[in-house]
């Protein structure tokens, strides 16, 4: 990984000094690519691309196959679900990512904790969601769209990120990887025969096949860690609600800070506006794929630095700041060129995403620098403060649409979705920087009392 241990085994087995400046680049670097960090990092870049490839396909079919009106209608339920269903499973991913990540031979017991606090956890919120949903959006979604869509994305989307977290706390990118493009693809076939089979292409009907897919998916992801990983070992670590407390309120932040845009655009305009506006976020995060297999391989070790204060961890993420930003610019490159083609591949009626996607294109960068951020909060025990953080950023994000959609439509949310993105970057790195200078505080106030000399 990119730490200082990792900086001092290359200096002592490095390339001899008497080489030329270019031939320590070039040895330099092919340092860096052998390492452990970049090939976590190919891998999931590779993993990550082919998942949301399959996801960008799988929407691609849908939302052409329903049009902007019937796909504006799954997405809004979508993003509804998912604010609700941040609770599930108590934080189980972070949990077992943090307990792991220090203590390789706790995997067992930390399974059995996860996917306890997700039985217990999803079905309520399941209830919940059949409850707000229809309260919130358009009374003319079927209940059943939002009742087969929150058990898929409540209950049985969580069961494969619980799987595919038990891979990446003990270093096992292609385990992880199998997992999140199995799911991928299996909706994708599902997508495919929605479009054969099915004899109405709407929302509701694509909700069942969405349903079907989901539990064949999750159902596999469990076989797989069984296969692959130690036994469950059914000693449950009830004293960590409090802690998977706090993970879910952040994880509800984050998912109300990317989904809460989506309903307020259909009330603000209609079902249409959100469809465009929905097509275009997923393309604009799509392009994020390699700044996320950066934080993937990193996370990890963020926790075990942050054990030793927020300076170690603040050190991990400026020293991955600018490989971030590098990603971040090419996400948005390729978001810029993929903007012209975007009503071409979903359809005529999606006119109107190109202009958005430009709009989203730097959100890439953004999305870099303040999950660094953000990561070095948790990792040093604060997670409220990202938490804070988080949570700030929906009712900044709902102002800037009530002033911008009315009048701008998609253009107006992508705008206000670039500003509140620009705006967490600012937030985090200011809360970083606060922590570091009350942790060297405290150093010098500590050396100073050590320094007097006792009264006796």
């Amino acid at each position: 990984m990119l730490v200082s241990t990792e900086a001092n085994s290359t200096a002592e087995s490095g390339p001899p000094r008497h080489m030329g400046p270019m031939r320590l680049a070039f040895a330099y670097l092919r340092d860096r690519l052998r390492s452990p960090f970049a090939s976590s990092m190919g891998i999931m870049t590779v993993a990550m691309a082919v998942s949301l490839l399959l996801q960008m396909l799988t929407y691609a079919i849908v939302a052409r196959s329903m049009g902007p009106h019937e796909f504006g209608a799954f997405a809004t339920v979508a993003a509804l679900v998912a604010i609700v269903g941040s609770f599930s499973g108590w934080g189980a991913e972070q949990l077992i990512l943090r307990r792991v990540g220090r203590a390789r031979e706790e995997l067992p017991q930390g399974m059995a904790t996860s996917f306890v606090f997700l039985a217990l956890s999803a079905p309520p919120l399941v209830l919940l969601s059949m409850a707000l949903v229809p309260m919130v959006i358009d009374s003319s979604i079927a209940w059943q769209i939002v009742l087969f869509v929150a058990i898929s994305d409540i209950a049985l989307a969580r069961v494969n990120k619980i799987a595919a977290a038990c891979y990446q706390a003990v270093a096992r990118p292609g385990g992880n990887a199998r997992l999140n493009i199995g799911f991928a693809t299996a909706r994708v076939l599902a997508a495919l025969l929605w479009v054969i089979a099915a004899p109405r292409h709407d929302a509701q009907s694509w909700s069942g096949y969405y349903l079907a897919v989901s539990v064949i998916a999750a159902a596999l992801s469990l076989w797989r860690v069984r296969q692959d990983l130690e036994p469950v070992e059914w000693k449950i670590a009830w004293h960590e609600w409090r802690d998977g407390f706090q993970f879910s309120l952040q994880t509800l932040s984050m998912a109300a800070f990317g989904s809460t845009d989506k309903p307020v655009i259909a009330l603000l305009s209609n079902l249409s506006t959100a469809g465009l506006y929905a097509a275009a976020t997923r393309i604009a995060m799509a392009a994020a794929i390699p700044v996320r297999s950066m934080l993937y391989s990193a996370y990890v070790k963020f926790f075990q630095l942050g054990a030793q204060g927020p300076r170690s961890s603040a050190q991990l993420a400026v020293r991955l700041l600018p490989l971030g930003i590098g990603l971040g610019i090419l996400g948005a490159g390729a978001t810029a060129l993929m903007a012209p083609l975007a009503p071409r591949i979903l359809g005529h009626a999606y006119i109107g995403t190109d202009s958005a996607l430009l709009l989203l294109a730097p959100v890439p960068i953004f999305y870099a620098v303040y999950c660094l951020g953000l990561d070095v909060l948790v990792s040093t025990g604060h997670a409220a403060l990202r938490t804070l953080a988080q949570i700030t950023m929906p009712p900044i994000n709902i102002l800037l649409c009530w002033l911008l959609v009315p009048a701008e439509g998609a253009r107006g949310a992508a705008l206000a979705a670039l500003l509140t993105h620009a705006s967490l970057a600012v937030i985090a790195w200011l809360m970083v920087g606060w922590l570091v200078r009350r942790q060297a505080q405290g150093s010098i106030a500590s050396a100073g009392g050590a320094g007097r000399p006792s009264a006796g």
